[in-house]
């Protein structure tokens, strides 16, 4: 399914209050990687640098969105999507507006996890997600997001 960033963004920050406060905008979205943004200006620290807060929200917001429009592609019903754990490096200051690039595992792994899914309600899932200015990559995550189909 094709999603325009701008429904993606709305149904972002109708999920993710903080999204906006952030100024998260969607860049991108192709079924395997999501890309979003956030300037700098309103999340820096009293270093001038980005807030390691609003750094290690953008990474986690981008894999939860990026899963939540997977399940959204591959099954009717409603689904949750939240982040079980999360291991950040931070390699170095981030000094422009920047980026969270989520990939999603890759094609075995979605298929084991829609099987488990389909079959259990549940899984989890591993996103690697990296955080960019422009002078390249300053921080990866890694984490694993549990998703599960909502019963009425």
């Amino acid at each position: 399914m094709t999603y325009s960033t701008d429904d993606m963004k709305d149904f972002l920050y109708q999920h993710i209050p903080l999204a906006e406060a952030m100024q998260v905008n969607i860049e991108s979205y192709d079924g395997q990687h999501l890309l979003l943004s956030a300037p700098l200006a309103c999340n820096h620290n009293d270093k001038g640098t980005a807030f390691a807060g609003s750094i290690s929200s953008l990474a986690t917001v981008s894999g939860w969105i990026a899963l939540m429009l997977w399940t959204k592609d591959h099954y009717d019903g409603e689904f949750q999507v939240a982040v079980a754990h999360a291991d950040i490096h931070y390699k170095k200051p981030i000094l422009t507006d920047f980026t969270a690039r989520a990939t999603l595992p890759n094609g075995d792994a979605l298929a084991r996890l829609h099987k488990t899914v389909s079959h259990r309600g549940r899984g989890r899932a591993q996103v690697h997600i990296e955080v960019l200015d422009e002078y390249g990559v300053a921080v990866t995550q890694v984490a694993e997001y549990a998703v599960w189909r909502v019963v009425a």
